[in-house]
């Protein structure tokens, strides 16, 4: 499979890291890429970081103005499809680009891991050729569904992508040498976010305020802390983010995707969420390989994160856990290459007869 054109669409930070790996690989073999985008947090300085030329489609809104925004996607997603002319399209979540590639006949790819996006779920996948999940993904969606074992995260993090650099940590201030902990915030204004809850305010003061009698706790946050909170807070470089949670002691916080990272790294991870322990990955990385602790309520997310930091876990006990998991996945590339060549094999013609028998 040579000189395929793909369109990617990126509308979130981890989207940049899940596909660089992929963009470089299929630029080295002739491939061309086109990224478009959504204009979200930090997702085009991370682009910038990285080198990735796009072009924005849409800058994030809010409330009703997300609708808006959405069908103006739409419309400036259908533009570019003309325009680049894709053999295959292909997003995560793919509520950007499936119904306009639907509509245009061209094979699109959405990949998912979030069960609890139900909105986008019911709107993009109708329109998807292919749908991808994890294995352990809950829910099942016909003979379009393809599952595979693994992670998004490993895309990245895998060693021929990724090895933590203890200098690039000490660029960032902090020592390696000494026991830390990373507490993540989120903002909670995604669409799968409302309604849900993390952390209580108060729960979060004591949580530092008790780990800090224990290890250096550095606090990254999406939006504004109190002031209890603000001489912990740091402004990690978005690209070393990842060096520095592979050499912490704790991460625990919010997010279901930097714990998931810690989690493939050896890092344990305490996670506080009331939507997260609905996810397959969460069950499958707590349940099945012990390597993450998710609870619905903070009070609980707060005793665990300072038993870890009392009592830390043994370190062989966690890589072996951790070399088990790894041992069970798959490449997440070569993953992805096969089903874009699937899609493009089952949209190009067959040879007529007399096609056959003129070679023949």
């Amino acid at each position: 499979m040579t000189n395929v054109r793909v369109l990617l669409d990126i509308h979130h930070p981890k989207h940049v890291h899940i596909f660089r790996p992929l963009i470089r690989r299929w630029q080295e073999r002739g491939d061309t890429v086109q990224i478009v985008t959504r204009d979200k947090d930090i997702t085009h300085r991370l682009l910038d970081s990285y080198n990735l030329p796009f072009v924005c489609l849409s800058r994030r809104q809010q409330g009703w103005r997300s609708g808006v925004e959405l069908l103006l996607r739409w419309g400036r997603c259908a533009t570019w499809i003309r325009r680049f002319h894709p053999d295959v399209v292909l997003s995560m979540a793919g509520i950007t680009t499936a119904p306009p590639a639907r509509l245009l006949g061209v094979p699109n790819i959405l990949l998912t891991d979030m069960e609890t996006a139900t909105l986008s779920n019911r709107i993009a996948f109708p329109f998807a050729d292919r749908i991808l999940t994890p294995e352990w993904f809950n829910g099942r969606f016909g003979r379009r569904h393809h599952v595979y074992r693994g992670f998004y995260e490993w895309s990245y993090l895998n060693p021929a992508e990724f090895r933590p650099d203890a200098d690039i940590v000490r660029g960032e201030g902090i020592d390696p040498g000494q026991p830390y902990a990373v507490l993540r915030l989120v903002h909670w204004s995604a669409a799968h976010d409302r309604g849900e809850h993390g952390f209580a305010a108060h729960d979060v003061e004591a949580l530092v305020q008790q780990l800090s009698r224990r290890l250096q706790v550095y606090v990254s946050a999406e939006g504004a802390v109190s002031d209890a909170l603000q001489p912990h807070l740091a402004r990690f470089r978005v690209d070393r983010i990842h060096h520095v949670l592979a050499c912490a002691s704790l991460v625990v916080g919010e997010s279901p995707s930097m714990a998931t990272e810690a989690a493939l790294l050896g890092v344990p991870a305490v996670l506080v969420s009331s939507w997260a322990g609905r996810c397959g990955n969460m069950q499958v990385l707590e349940r099945q390989y012990g390597l993450m602790q998710v609870f619905a309520e903070s009070q609980h997310g707060v005793g665990a994160a300072v038993a870890i930091a009392e009592s830390p876990p043994d370190r062989a006990s966690i890589a072996a856990r951790r070399q088990a998991l790894l041992a069970d996945l798959c490449d997440i590339p070569s993953m992805l290459d096969g089903h874009i060549a699937a899609v493009i094999a089952a949209k190009t013609p067959a040879p007529t007869r007399s096609a056959e028998h003129a070679d023949g």
